[in-house]
C-alpha cells in the first residue's frame, strides 16, 4: 500500500467515525476481510463490549454469516438484509442489515454495516391491520335501488357462501364487502384485501398462496404466508378479479373446490377457512365468450351475485349525499359549512358522474376547499362538470328578473353593450358582471344584490370585478 493510499484510508476512517456517532442502531465499520475498523456506541451496548475489544475482533463473531461476509468483499450494497447477531449475552436476534460499500479507487476496501432488530409482529398488531372500516350504515341512500342492496347484503352476510359484486369504478364495491364481513359470524376474524390489477403478475401468485424458503431469489427466510392464510376464519376480498390472468384462475378454481392451498415452492396442502367475496367492473359475460375469463371459475364465484348501480341511476340520492359530504369535508378541513345556489345544485344533479362516489366525493373536497365563501355556485364547482353554464344560464336569467331591478330602482342603461350568443365564455361574463354593476349600482348593498342576481358570492363578485380592473 503507498503512503498516499494509507493517508486516504486514514482520512476515510475518520470521517465514518464522527458519521456514525449520530446513529442509534448498532453499526459496524469492517475492512474487506472483515476484521471491525470501528463501532459505535449502540454497537457497544448490544455486544456488551468496548471498543477496543470490539477492535479484535471478525465480523463474524457478531454476525456469524458466511453471505454477508462475502458481500462485504465484492463491495455489494444490501438493503433489509435478513441476519441473526449474537449479542453480548449468547443470544440470537434476528435483524436487517443495511450494508454500505466502502471504496478507494475501483477497489472494495470495506463496508459499513447497520444493524436493526427485526421485531416480530403480534397477533394484536396483526389483526389490527385487517379490521373494517364500514358498516351497513356508511351506505347511504334511500333511493329503491340503495334499500334493495343492503336488503339482499344483509340477508346473506351469515352465510359463508361467495359473493361475486359487480359494478362500475368508484360505486364502492369494497365498502359492501366490508359491510357484509362486519354482519357476519366472521366479524372477529381479519378482512383481507387484495387488488388483482395492482400486483404484477409475476407476484400476484406468491402474494395470495404465499411462498416456502427458497422458493425465489429474494424469498424471504422462512418464507411467507399468502393472503388466504392471513384471512383465516375470516373474510378475504379479491377486488377487480377480471384482471386475474388465467393460469392463477385455474389455480384459484381448485382452491374453491378442494379449500385447501399449497404455497409456491412448496408441496404441503394447506387447509383455508376463509369466506370469498370478489368484485369486479368488467363485464365478465363477455370475457368468458372472449377467452378471457374461465366459465367454472365464473359459476364458481356468481354463487351469490350482487350489483351496486351507478350514480346516475339513483340520483334520488344525490341531494342527501352531496350534503352529507359537504359537511363531512367542513369539518375535516376546518372549514365553514356551504349552501348551494340552485343553479348549482341543478348542475350536479344533471351531471351524469362516470367516476361515481368516488368521483363526488373529490369533487366535494375540492369545493370546500376553493370557495371563501359560504355560497357555493356554478363558478364554485370544477370545470369539467359545470362546462358553459356559468355564462349560459346567467344569460337565461336576465331578462327574467324584473322584480329584482324595479327592487333596486334601477334599469340597465339604454347603451349597454348588448350580450350575443357569439361571444365566448370569458366576454360573456365581463358583459353580463358590468351589466348587473351599472343595473344595481357600485354601492354594497348593490355588489350584494348583483351578485345575487347573477348567482355568484359576493366574494366571487369582488374578485371578478378585480380581474376586469387590472385589464
Amino acid at each position: 500500500m503507498t503512503g498516499q493510499e494509507s493517508k486516504d484510508r486514514k482520512l476515510l476512517l475518520q470521517e465514518v467515525e464522527g458519521l456514525l456517532t449520530f446513529i442509534g442502531q448498532p453499526v459496524l465499520v469492517v475492512d474487506a476481510n472483515g476484521r471491525v475498523m470501528h463501532a459505535n456506541h449502540a454497537a457497544e451496548h448490544v455486544w456488551q463490549r468496548s471498543l477496543a475489544v470490539l477492535l479484535t475482533k471478525n465480523l463474524q463473531a457478531f454476525a456469524p454469516s458466511a453471505k454477508l461476509l462475502d458481500f462485504v468483499k465484492k463491495g455489494k450494497p444490501l438493503r433489509d438484509f435478513p441476519v441473526e447477531i449474537v449479542d453480548g449475552s449468547g443470544k440470537r436476534l434476528p435483524c436487517l442489515c443495511r450494508l454500505h460499500p466502502l471504496y478507494i479507487g475501483q477497489q472494495p476496501e470495506g463496508a459499513i454495516l447497520q444493524f436493526t432488530e427485526q421485531r416480530k409482529e403480534s397477533e394484536q398488531e396483526k389483526n389490527r391491520r385487517y379490521v373494517t372500516r364500514y358498516t351497513f350504515a356508511d351506505i347511504r341512500g334511500n333511493s329503491e335501488a340503495i334499500r334493495a342492496l343492503k336488503d339482499s347484503a344483509a340477508k346473506i352476510a351469515k352465510s359463508d357462501s361467495t359473493v361475486l359484486i359487480r359494478g362500475e369504478s368508484g360505486t364502492g364495491k369494497e365498502v359492501l364487502a366490508q359491510s357484509i364481513h362486519d354482519a357476519s359470524s366472521r366479524r372477529s376474524g381479519p378482512f383481507v384485501a387484495i387488488n388483482c390489477a395492482a400486483i404484477p403478475e409475476a407476484l400476484l401468485e406468491s402474494e395470495l398462496f404465499g411462498y416456502e424458503e427458497g422458493a425465489f431469489t429474494g424469498a424471504k427466510k422462512g418464507g411467507k404466508a399468502g393472503r388466504f392464510e392471513l384471512a383465516l376464519h375470516g373474510t378475504l376480498f379479491l377486488d377487480e378479479i377480471g384482471d386475474m390472468p388465467p393460469f392463477l384462475q385455474a389455480k384459484l378454481l381448485r382452491v374453491l373446490q378442494e379449500r385447501r392451498i399449497e404455497r409456491v415452492g412448496g408441496s404441503e396442502s394447506i387447509p383455508v377457512d376463509v369466506r370469498l367475496i370478489a368484485a369486479t367492473h368488467k363485464d365478465l359475460d363477455a370475457m368468458i365468450v372472449s377467452g378471457q375469463f374461465r366459465e367454472d371459475l365464473y359459476y364458481r364465484l356468481h354463487v351469490i351475485p350482487l350489483h351496486v348501480p351507478p350514480l346516475r341511476e339513483r340520483k334520488d340520492d344525490l341531494y342527501d349525499l352531496i350534503h352529507y359530504y359537504l359537511k363531512l369535508f367542513a369539518d375535516k378541513l376546518g372549514k365553514e359549512s356551504k349552501r348551494f345556489s340552485a343553479q348549482a345544485l341543478k348542475c350536479l344533479i344533471d351531471y351524469h358522474w362516470p367516476g361515481n362516489i368516488r368521483e363526488l366525493e373529490n369533487t366535494l373536497e375540492y369545493i370546500v376547499n376553493l370557495e371563501i365563501g359560504d355560497l357555493v355556485t356554478i363558478s364554485s364547482l370544477p370545470a369539467i362538470i359545470r362546462g358553459n353554464r356559468t355564462s349560459e344560464e346567467a344569460l337565461a336569467v336576465l331578462p327574467q328578473a324584473p322584480s329584482v331591478a324595479a327592487s333596486a330602482h334601477a334599469s340597465v342603461p339604454p347603451d349597454a353593450v348588448p350580450i350575443r350568443l357569439g361571444d365566448s365564455s370569458e366576454q360573456a361574463e365581463v358583459q353580463l358582471l358590468l351589466q348587473a354593476i351599472q343595473q344595481f349600482g357600485k354601492s354594497t348593498e348593490g355588489k350584494r344584490k348583483a351578485a345575487e342576481f347573477l348567482g355568484i358570492s359576493v366574494a366571487t363578485l369582488y374578485r371578478r370585478l378585480q380581474k376586469i380592473n387590472r385589464k
